[in-house]
């Protein structure tokens, strides 16, 4: 987990910096485009756009692993996509 958020710092830190210092908007639209796309992915892993019923039924059907597996991805994209979207978010103040 600490390797996907240290490269979304990364990543979000290389962005705002070229924002920042060139001015254009372009880095702030990627630098946001992956944070958005990132949390998106993992709001659809975690089951945030389903029904109850529906949760329920994958639960019931998935072994333990599997939903390990799972939470370690909605955990490792969004741990990548907030760093690359608060960067967007401080560069749309900021410029």
């Amino acid at each position: 987990m600490k390797k996907f958020f240290t490269i979304g710092i990364l990543s979000g830190f290389i962005l705002f910096l070229c924002g920042f210092i060139t001015g254009l908007e372009a880095f702030t639209l990627i630098s946001g485009g992956i944070g958005l796309i990132s949390l998106l992915i993992s709001a659809l892993l975690s089951g945030v756009f389903i029904s109850g019923d529906k949760i329920r039924a994958n639960t019931s059907i998935e072994n333990s692993q599997e939903r390990k597996e799972r939470t370690k991805k909605t955990y490792a994209f969004a741990l990548f996509g907030a760093p690359n979207f608060i960067a967007a978010i401080i560069l749309t103040v900021l410029l």
